[in-house]
C-alpha cells in the first residue's frame, strides 16, 4: 500500500514541476512567478514525503520530515504572495505583514530542524503500523499550532480576495478566477481533515491533494482548457517512465502502451494500440497470473505488477527490469554451494543432496596420497594445481553424480541406484587414471567405498571413513569398500 502511495506521490510531483516549469516561461502573468515558486516547493514536500511513507523507522521518518519542512516551512508565505500578486492586493498584505510571515516561517523551519533539543514543533514523534505499514505518529507541540494558524491565515487571505474577486467580475475572468479559488480550497480542506484526524489514520492528505490544486490554478492562470493541460502532463509522464507499461481493458485490448514497452520486448514483437492481448502469449500468460510475478523474456528478467483499473475496467500491467539483481543473486547461489578452487560443490550442497536421497546407492570418499608432501616440495601452487586435475578427473568418470570438495584433499561421491560391485570397478578404474595422468606433479589417492544409509549422514560417513582409512593403512592407493580389496 505504501508503495502505491508513494508512486501516486512521484507521478504528482513530477506533474507540479513541469507547471512550475512551464510557470517561469509565462513571466507576464500575474501571480506567475510566485505559483511557480510554490509548486516547486509542493513538489519537494511530495517526493520527500513520498519517502517518508517509504521509510522503516522513526529516524528515516525524522530524517524526510526535515526534506520536507524545507518546503512546507515557507507554504503561509508562498501563499500570501502569490494571492497578492494574482489579484493585486497590497493595502493588507503588505511588505510589513510579508517580512513578519517570512520570519515566522524561518522559525518553523529552524524548529523543525532542531526538534530533538526541545520539542517545541513536535512534542513526540513515534510509529503508527495500524494500516500495515509504518506511518509517523505525532504530538503537536505549541510551534506546530502557530505555522498551522499562519498558513490558516494565508490561506483565508487568498479565498476571501479572490472571492471578492469573483464578485467584482463576469464572463471568462470570472471563471478563471473562481477556478484559482476551487484550488485554494483543496489543500485547506485537506489540511483540516489530517488536522482533525478525519484522513486515514496517519497519512498526511495535503500532498495528494497538491496535484488537484495546482491544476486548477493553472487553468485560471494560463487560460486555457484545463483537461488538455492534463492529457499532455499525463501523456509526459506515461513517456518518461522509465519502466515498461501496458495498459489493457477487461475485453482484452491493448489501450496503451509508452516508449519503454517497444525498446524492451523485442522478444513479444510489436505491440500496437487496438490489438488483442491474447495475439501475444507471453503477456497473455502474464496478465492471466499472479498480481506480483517474476517473468523471463528472452535473456531478460522481470517483476511484474498488475494494478487493476476499477474494479473491472482492465489491468495495467508495469515491467521493473531485474535482470542484473537476478544474475546477481545466481551468482550469490552458485557460490554457496561450489568450492571455489575446483568448481565442484562443497560439503554444504553435499549435506543437502544427502537430506534428500530418495533411492539407494554408494557414497564414495576419495583422499589424495601424502598431499602435504606435494604442497611441501612443490609449494601450494601446484598443490592447488593437483586438487583441480583431481576435480577434473572425477568430473570424466563420475559426471552421473554430486561430486564435491569434502575438506582439504578428500573429496566425496554419492552415486544414487549404483551397485556396491559396479562402484568398485569405477573407482578402481579412477584411481588408475588419476595415477598415470599426465601432469607434472604425481601422486595417487586413496579410496573408500559403502552403501549408504538414507536416513543417516553421520552414520554413513562414518562407515565410509573407515574404509577409506583402511585403503590408506594398506598401503595407499588403492579401493577398499565394505567387502573386498580390490
Amino acid at each position: 500500500m505504501n508503495v502505491i502511495l508513494s508512486t501516486l506521490l512521484m507521478i504528482s510531483a513530477l506533474v507540479l514541476i513541469v507547471l512550475g516549469l512551464v510557470g517561469f516561461r509565462h513571466q507576464g502573468i500575474s501571480g506567475v512567478k510566485a505559483f511557480s515558486v510554490l509548486m516547486l516547493a509542493m513538489a519537494v514536500h511530495t517526493i520527500a514525503y513520498g519517502f517518508e511513507l517509504l521509510s522503516p523507522n522513526l529516524e528515516t521518518m525524522y530524517l524526510w520530515i526535515r526534506v520536507e519542512y524545507m518546503a512546507m516551512s515557507f507554504y503561509p508565505f508562498l501563499i500570501l504572495w502569490f494571492a497578492r500578486e494574482y489579484v493585486g492586493e497590497r493595502k493588507f498584505a503588505n511588505r510589513y505583514v510579508m517580512a513578519i510571515l517570512l520570519i515566522l516561517n524561518m522559525i518553523t523551519l529552524f524548529l523543525v530542524q532542531t526538534n530533538a533539543l526541545h520539542g517545541w514543533y513536535y512534542e513526540n514523534l513515534g510509529v503508527d503500523t495500524s494500516l500495515g505499514f509504518p506511518t509517523l505518529a505525532i504530538d503537536k507541540g505549541i510551534w506546530y499550532l502557530v505555522q498551522v494558524a499562519a498558513l490558516y491565515f494565508a490561506i483565508s487571505y487568498a479565498l476571501v480576495v479572490l472571492l471578492k474577486r469573483i464578485i467584482n467580475t463576469r464572463g471568462s475572468s470570472r471563471r478563471r478566477v473562481s477556478m484559482v479559488f476551487a484550488g485554494m480550497l483543496v489543500p485547506l480542506i485537506a489540511s483540516i481533515l489530517y488536522l482533525f484526524g478525519w484522513g486515514s489514520g496517519q497519512i498526511d492528505l495535503s500532498p495528494f491533494s497538491y496535484i488537484f490544486l495546482s491544476l486548477l490554478v493553472a487553468g485560471g492562470l494560463y487560460r486555457y482548457d484545463i483537461l488538455f493541460l492534463s492529457e499532455v502532463t499525463h501523456e509526459m509522464i506515461f513517456n518518461t517512465i522509465e519502466e515498461a507499461v501496458i495498459v489493457a481493458d477487461s475485453e482484452g485490448y491493448i489501450l496503451k502502451i509508452n516508449q519503454a514497452t517497444s525498446q524492451l520486448f523485442e522478444a513479444i514483437g510489436q505491440l500496437k494500440i487496438g490489438e488483442m492481448v491474447n495475439q501475444y502469449p507471453v503477456l497473455t500468460h502474464i496478465i492471466a497470473g499472479k498480481k506480483m510475478q517474476m517473468v523471463s523474456i528472452g535473456e531478460q528478467h522481470y517483476q511484474i505488477r498488475l494494478i487493476p483499473i476499477g474494479k473491472h475496467h482492465g489491468t495495467i500491467v508495469v515491467f521493473t527490469a531485474v535482470t542484473e539483481i537476478t544474475e546477481a543473486k545466481k551468482q550469490m547461489e552458485i557460490l554457496a554451494k561450489t568450492d571455489q578452487l575446483t568448481k565442484l560443490y562443497n560439503r554444504r550442497y553435499f549435506v543437502d543432496c544427502f537430506d534428500q536421497l530418495e533411492q539407494e546407492g554408494v557414497v564414495m570418499l576419495v583422499d589424495i596420497d601424502h598431499f602435504k608432501g606435494v604442497n611441501d616440495q612443490y609449494g601450494h601452487p601446484a598443490g592447488d594445481r593437483v586438487l583441480c586435475e583431481l576435480a577434473g578427473c572425477l568430473n570424466k568418470h563420475f559426471s552421473d553424480g554430486v561430486i564435491c570438495r569434502y575438506g582439504g584433499e578428500e573429496f566425496a561421491l554419492i552415486l544414487e541406484n549404483e551397485t556396491l560391485e559396479n562402484a568398485k570397478i569405477r573407482g578402481e578404474k579412477f584411481r588408475v587414471a588419476f595415477q598415470d595422468r599426465e601432469t607434472d606433479f604425481p601422486c595417487t589417492v586413496s579410496i573408500g567405498i559403502c552403501w549408504y544409509k538414507k536416513e543417516d549422514y553421520s552414520k554413513t560417513m562414518n562407515l565410509v571413513d573407515k574404509f577409506l582409512y583402511q585403503a590408506k593403512n594398506a598401503g595407499r592407493n588403492s579401493v577398499v569398500s565394505e567387502e573386498v580389496v580390490i
